[in-house]
């Protein structure tokens, strides 16, 4: 456990020492979960796919076979899996069915895709050469994003809670691209073969001149269902739709 997901805890831990004798004004929710893109094309997806198409064609486009069939089209195929932890701390207004809060989540998103080109020349019908280009790869995405957000509890019971909530995520777009990519030329006088792997930074890659965003913002979308188990806590489980699907579960603290 890394040292941002340690410090979640000791919030939470510290605030359970708190509740006792509290107004209960406050909820703390700590929880985990996971993320994917689907079923949305979202930002993160768009930007994504820009990242590895300048740097799969750059690869490429640097090679005999680039030189010889530039410009060229890339195609990417993009899936997604992640976690992340969350730690959101709510205040209810007035009979407490409107809450205000703020969430930090602490996410490591995994983006693996392929991408390919293929291209040709030929003149007067007759093919004079054509490139074979393939890559598969990982955009990992990993920081701390901070979400404002209202809630809504329209239905709540003794023991049950439901409520919609909605906000403003800031989502920093920091990570790693790598590639492992093969170009193919194929052409009248012979073949030629060539194969790279590239790992870099988003850093370094906007130093190369890439025009990539630092921090991405996005509503926020969701639905919550709590259950108490004591007068002071309970679990939850949320659904959220900001760039991608998020569902986690976890503990509320009410003081």
């Amino acid at each position: 456990m890394n040292m941002k997901t340690k410090g979640f805890f000791l919030v939470f831990l510290s605030c359970a020492v708190l509740a006792a004798g509290q107004t209960r004004s406050f909820d703390v929710r700590v929880a985990f979960g996971g993320w994917t893109l689907s079923p949305f094309q979202t930002l993160i997806e768009r930007e994504c796919e820009r990242l590895i198409k300048s740097e799969f064609e750059s690869s490429v486009g640097s090679s005999v076979a680039g030189v010889i069939l530039s410009p060229f089209l890339s195609n990417v195929d993009l899936s997604s899996s992640g976690h992340f932890f969350s730690l959101a701390m709510w205040y209810r207004l007035g009979g407490g069915r409107f809450s205000t809060g703020i969430r930090g989540d602490y996410f490591d998103f995994r983006v693996p895709y392929s991408v390919s080109a293929q291209e040709s020349l030929a003149i007067l019908g007759l093919p004079l050469a054509t490139l074979d280009g393939r890559g598969t790869g990982t955009v990992r995405l990993s920081g701390l994003a901070v979400s404002l957000l209202g809630r809504w509890t329209p239905l709540s019971t003794r023991r049950a809670d439901f409520s919609i909530q909605g906000g403003l995520m800031m989502l920093p777009f920091q990570g790693k691209v790598s590639l492992d990519q093969t170009t193919a030329l194929k052409t009248a006088v012979g073949d030629v073969r060539v194969s790279g792997k590239l790992d870099q930074t988003f850093d370094a890659v906007r130093d190369l001149g890439l025009d990539i965003p630092s921090v991405l913002f996005s509503p926020v979308l969701g639905i919550e269902l709590g259950y108490r188990l004591t007068e002071d806590m309970g679990l939850f489980l949320t659904a959220v739709s900001a760039q991608g699907s998020f569902l986690s579960g976890g503990l509320f603290l009410y003081f």
